[in-house]
């Protein structure tokens, strides 16, 4: 594939991925791993890896967006966003020592589960 269509392609996918993201409030991992994975044929931990730096600054838009249009409840947002730090940093470090066929049925697992949870 010509480099500048595979370049289109994945902005084309990182739209995409910032419209769920925006969308739905988060959720672009939930998409970006498997494109990753399957159309740009990234190992497993370097698809996880690199979906939480594209994902930063979707998430940081997003953020700002929604601090403007009022909808942010900041009595919930800081201590689960300190949280949400404490446990990035946890499962950094727990990303280099765990298998990739266990991260992928832990990826896997949390996936079916939040659709179950949508769903119901």
């Amino acid at each position: 594939m010509c480099k500048f269509f595979k370049l289109l392609l994945l902005v084309f996918l990182g739209a995409c991925v910032g419209f769920v993201s925006g969308f739905l409030g988060a959720g672009g991992g939930i998409v970006l791993v498997p494109v990753l994975l399957h159309i740009c044929k990234f190992k497993v931990k370097e698809a996880n890896s690199t979906a939480v730096l594209i994902i930063l600054p979707v998430c940081f838009v997003g953020a700002i967006a929604y601090i403007f249009n009022s909808v942010v409840d900041f009595s919930v947002a800081l201590p689960v966003g300190i949280g949400s730090i404490i446990g990035g940093v946890i499962g950094t470090f727990c990303l280099k020592k765990i298998k990739s066929d266990w991260l992928v049925f832990v990826f896997s697992l949390i996936m079916i589960a939040a659709g179950i949870k949508v769903v119901f």
